[in-house]
């Protein structure tokens, strides 16, 4: 059984074992639950195929796998098949600890020694009566100091004609691999400050000085999710696969 939280009308599944990911977020409806999250199956052996995971100790890739940091030259290695670079750390696919459950809240920690970082995480899941917040924090075990990153990945159902919306000051062009380029003005094929529904494939977009704040609007269900981040979080990754 996955450990689940709910209040009201919304409800939580997580999933510890698969990267401390998040298998399902949903409101429950006369008409039938709605998922604001893609539900993750019960036979799904990864973070890939959750509702959200968290990404750390980086989000996204380290060009060519290395990087200098304290004098030293470091290397990452490919973390999936048939890939080149290793993808968002270590902490989605290793398992996760549930340290605190209650009826609206869980806590879910992680200790992990990857090669390169010794380190600690925390995950709280809260619910409110309108909506999730989600803390995520990491923090260096090691005896040397380290560079850190983290974000969240979360994946939304279309449910028809979904729509997005956001705001952002530019846009990194990048390699078929995914890593960046250059920062670019954002095209007007590429603004989703009015909402409009994005490609039904193949988007992979980082945007930088984003306000913090992002819609998905499902206008089959009168309903919008809106996402509001933290103030340290100026990125947003728009990503449909291929």
């Amino acid at each position: 059984m996955r450990p689940e939280i709910a209040l009201g009308d919304l409800r939580l599944s997580l999933a510890p074992a698969q990267g401390g990911a998040i298998a399902g977020f949903w409101r429950d409806r006369p008409s039938g639950a709605l998922a604001l999250m893609r539900p993750m199956s019960i036979g799904a052996g990864s973070a890939l195929q959750s509702a959200s995971f968290p990404m750390l100790p980086f989000a996204n890739c380290i060009r060519d796998n290395r990087f200098s940091f304290g004098g030293r030259d470091w290397q990452v290695a490919p973390n999936m098949p048939g890939v080149r670079l290793n993808f968002h750390g270590s902490g989605w696919q290793l398992p996760w600890e549930v340290v605190q459950l209650s009826a609206a809240s869980a806590e879910l920690t992680l200790r992990a020694d990857d090669g390169i970082w010794r380190y600690g995480a925390r995950q709280v899941f809260t619910l409110g009566r309108d909506g999730l917040t989600v803390d995520v924090s990491v923090s260096n075990e090691g005896d040397e100091a380290m560079p850190f990153g983290l974000g969240l990945h979360p994946w939304f159902p279309r449910h028809g004609n979904g729509m997005i919306r956001f705001t952002a000051e530019g846009m990194w062009s990048s390699t078929t691999d995914g890593e960046t380029v250059a920062l670019e003005a954002v095209s007007p094929k590429m603004d989703y400050s009015a909402a409009k529904t994005p490609p039904h494939h193949g988007l992979n977009t980082c945007y930088s000085g984003w306000s913090g704040q992002a819609e998905v609007i499902w206008p089959r269900e009168k309903t919008v999710l809106t996402m509001t981040a933290d103030a340290t979080m100026h990125h947003l990754m728009v990503h449909i696969p291929a």
